[in-house]
């Protein structure tokens, strides 16, 4: 209120100004065309006399102060000219100066001149021989006039305005004064002093004494709602699931960020008072909720939505009805169960995939041990085979389970529960060049290193079964007399491990999965050349436990490279 008062007369003072400087003008501008009218008249008249005795209108233009002076015959033809060569000018006839001008009385006219392109104010009078003569003042406009006196008017105006502020403050002061001890009495809570204080304005007194019961009672019901709504507050924004109370009207009433998130809403909108179909426009919940708004019964459904997300709604009525409608309210309930059903779905993958990739040696193990024992088998060169059989698909079970149990030991332990040396990481990289035989499907690979010596610190079998799997996969997967490149280098405390092929390369679609355990890119293949499927998931669990990082970039029938980073290399 002391702003709007003290900017209100500030307004004012400066409207009145204005007004003023305008009327003021408008006055000036008028008494100085008259004055400038009377004064012209006169000379005018003078000029006409002078010219009965010297028509020279050079020489009568200096008499007439440098005006500029022209005589116009009759017939408006101009026989003479100060300003302009007269022979040029076109006929004056049908000039309003012209046409009116008498004998008798000088006739005045305010035009802009077609010659010149000025503002002048005209005079013209029919001397003794018929002739008329013409005088033309430069004279400004009204708003040249007006700027002329801009000068005076800003001092003016200036002045006052600052005078107007000094008024403006005080009165101010003497109004709000009162009402502003009022309010500061009453934001401190100072019941007493308000009791106390006498202000020079009876009805502030009034309403001090009026409204002091029922201040103290909103003030306590304010700190009991701020409290409970802090409450609230802090638990839905808190909350992982989405929150929606609406009422019977379907205008939601509390909202928390989760929900937005869910369904892609801004996160800067509040949708209170909103709709529920501006939050949540989906056939599935617009159903629930008027099973819940009529009949009070509650539902709960699953969702699927954007980027795979899977929600769990949950729509049950409130517990008292409208006694207006006789109509229930509804709260929603969105869960994401997204992770939960992706865990489900990988453990029946896993259990899937471990069960078939185990019943398969199983199956040959039996199947050749009941030939032996039926005597199917006869000749020792076929008993050989057999074993050798046996034993292949052995080996191939036992390196199943150890994958398996590594998996299982990596997913559940740290770097820290294992135990770390220093040792020579380029010494490990070889070791494991040496263990995979550049020999595969009667193809030779030449596997190439190129790295420099480096001390890390971490659990070296970790790092041996991580390089094992990796150099082994580019072997496998390589073509005939292809090519690997092993590449180890150190970069800022990272041990930088790249390893490149030329072999059959991973299709794009299949390169997000790549790292899953059992994931085969072609599946026939696989079983040719042999393996788990298990190896990329190892060496992605080893570079998670160090806080690495795992780069692939694969073209088909090209080849591929994959870069791990670790952050375990000594400082030297």
């Amino acid at each position: 209120m002391k702003k709007a008062i003290y900017y209100r007369l500030i307004i004012l003072t400066l409207f009145s100004i204005a007004i003023y400087g305008l009327v003021a003008a408008t006055i000036t501008t008028v008494n100085t065309q008259n004055q400038t009218e009377e004064w012209l008249t006169t000379l005018t008249f003078a000029t006409a006399e002078l010219y009965n005795y010297n028509d020279d209108v050079n020489l009568l233009s200096q008499t007439a102060g440098g005006n500029r002076v022209t005589v116009i015959a009759p017939n408006g033809d101009v026989i003479a000219d100060s300003s302009v060569t007269y022979v040029t000018m076109e006929n004056r006839a049908d000039r309003e100066e012209v046409r009116y001008a008498t004998a008798n009385e000088v006739f005045i006219l305010i035009r802009t001149s077609a010659t010149l392109g000025e503002q002048f104010m005209y005079a013209t009078l029919v001397m003794r021989n018929g002739n008329i003569l013409r005088l033309a003042y430069s004279y400004p406009s009204f708003l040249y006039n007006l700027f002329l006196q801009l000068p005076a008017m800003l001092t003016a105006t200036l002045a006052t305005f600052v005078l107007s502020i000094f008024l403006a403050t005080k009165f101010t002061k003497t109004v709000t004064g009162p009402l502003e001890i009022v309010m500061h009495s009453l934001s401190k809570r100072n019941y007493e002093d308000l009791l106390e204080y006498h202000s020079p304005y009876p009805e502030v007194n009034s309403i001090m004494h009026g409204i002091e019961p029922l201040l103290q009672q909103i003030s306590n019901s304010q700190q009991s709602l701020q409290f409970e709504q802090e409450k609230v507050n802090h638990v839905l924004a808190n909350m992982a699931e989405g929150f929606v109370l609406v009422d019977y009207e379907e205008t939601i009433l509390l909202c928390n960020h989760a929900v937005k998130g869910f369904f892609n809403a801004d996160q800067t909108t509040d949708f209170v008072g909103k709709s529920l179909l501006e939050l949540v426009n989906e056939k599935s919940i617009n159903l629930a909720t008027e099973k819940a708004f009529g009949r009070g019964k509650s539902s709960m459904f699953e969702m699927v939505m954007h980027d795979d997300l899977i929600l769990n709604v949950h729509v049950s009525p409130t517990h008292q009805k409208s006694e207006r409608t006789g109509m229930y309210g509804a709260t929603l309930l969105f869960v994401d169960v997204t992770s939960d059903k992706l865990l489900e779905k990988q453990k029946r993958e896993f259990f899937s995939n471990a069960s078939h990739e185990l019943k398969t040696p199983i199956t040959s193990i039996l199947g050749f041990s009941e030939m032996i024992n039926q005597n199917i088998i006869t000749t020792d060169e076929q008993k050989t085979e057999i074993l050798h059989r046996i034993e292949t698909e052995a080996r191939r079970m036992s390196e199943l389970i150890n994958n398996l149990l590594l998996i299982s030991k990596l997913e559940a332990g740290s770097s820290t529960t294992i135990e770390h040396s220093d040792f020579n990481f380029n010494d490990v990289v070889q070791e494991a060049i040496d263990s995979v035989s550049p020999v595969k499907d009667n193809k030779t690979i030449e596997v190439e290193l190129n790295s420099v010596d480096m001390t890390v610190y971490a659990n070296k079998q970790q790092l041996y079964e991580m390089c094992v799997n990796l150099i082994e996969n580019a072997v496998k997967y390589n073509k005939p007399d292809g090519r690997v490149t092993v590449g180890l280098t150190t970069k800022k405390g990272y041990a930088i491990l790249k390893i490149r092929d030329t072999g059959i390369g991973i299709p794009n679609e299949h390169q997000a999965r790549i790292f899953e355990r059992f994931f085969r890119v072609d599946y026939g293949r696989d079983k040719k050349v042999g393996g788990s499927g298990l190896g990329l998931s190892i060496v992605k669990h080893i570079v998670n436990i160090y806080n690495g990082e795992i780069n692939l970039k694969s073209r088909k029938d090209v080849g591929t490279t994959i870069e791990i980073r670790l952050p375990i290399v000594r400082d030297e």
